[in-house]
């Protein structure tokens, strides 16, 4: 049941697709909400076996974006996790939505994929669906802030390293703090070290056994980014304000995803965006 309302609402970056609106390099993103749907797969199987399915609901999600119902759709597959649990999903679907509530395509775009199978062919997908790679947790995520290049694509940064975070004072300011995060990644994105840069705050469900109620998404070409090293205009203040943010946020959990499969920006946005 929570599967297929997952997969019926649909559909999922990390805020990775608030770039929807990106005129010039490291312009901010509207308000959006990312959902992030982890699975595990079934005993035996790999990821190639779940890539027939998620491809599926690929074709469906894209037609939600074709529309305006949803800002994007990803499958990141797990790389690298410092989770001392690795065994406890394999990838993430990721639904991007500008409302808390998900809109997924219309009758009439499912019936231009289905034909008049829609019904029939729903209920086979998602039996398939659980039997390859069932649904283990879902959270929901806001935009607190973000910035993308103006040319941001998948496909020229594969790579997303997801920082999840808490306070280390519960009781510490830190919205003041994330405009100047948001200062220091955009002359990373300057120097091609980023593509993009979102920081987020868990929505639902939120509890302090989570361990973290924040998070930075970054997309990057590899993981030689993540050092600081050699950076051009590193400066005193720079270094000054990265120690805040260490003595500020505790990074509970680091993650490194593929994205796998995606969905487009529709090609009309794509033109107007380039007026």
């Amino acid at each position: 049941m929570f599967t297929s309302f997952a997969r019926l609402s649909v559909f999922l970056l990390v805020a990775l697709a608030t770039h929807i609106c990106s005129g010039q390099a490291a312009k901010s993103s509207p308000k959006a909400y990312t959902y992030l749907i982890y699975h595990k797969l079934s005993p035996g199987l790999t990821i190639q076996d779940a890539l027939p399915v998620e491809r599926e609901w690929r074709a469906i999600n894209q037609a939600a974006v074709d529309e305006g119902n949803l800002i994007g759709w990803y499958m990141l597959a797990k790389q690298m996790s410092s989770n001392t649990n690795p065994t406890e999903y394999d990838y993430v679907t990721v639904i991007v939505s500008r409302e808390m509530s998900i809109k997924g395509a219309s009758p009439a775009a499912m019936a231009r994929l289905y034909g008049d199978s829609v019904k029939t062919r729903m209920a086979d997908l998602q039996k398939r669906d659980r039997a390859t790679a069932p649904v283990v947790k879902m959270e929901i995520w806001e935009t607190v802030d973000a910035a993308f290049n103006a040319d941001f694509a998948p496909d020229k940064t594969p790579l997303v390293v997801l920082d999840l975070m808490r306070l280390r004072d519960a009781g510490a300011g830190w919205m003041g703090l994330v405009a100047s995060m948001k200062r220091l990644a955009e002359e990373r994105m300057k120097q091609t070290a980023l593509s993009g840069w979102n920081f987020s705050r868990l929505v639902v469900p939120n509890g302090s056994e989570k361990g973290y109620g924040l998070l930075v998404a970054r997309p990057v070409t590899g993981l030689n980014v993540l050092s600081s090293a050699g950076l051009a205009g590193s400066t005193a203040e720079a270094t000054k304000m990265q120690d805040q943010v260490t003595r500020t946020f505790d990074v509970v959990r680091q993650e490194v995803f593929r994205i796998t499969e995606y969905t487009s920006l529709p090609k009309q946005t794509t033109n107007a965006q380039a007026k």
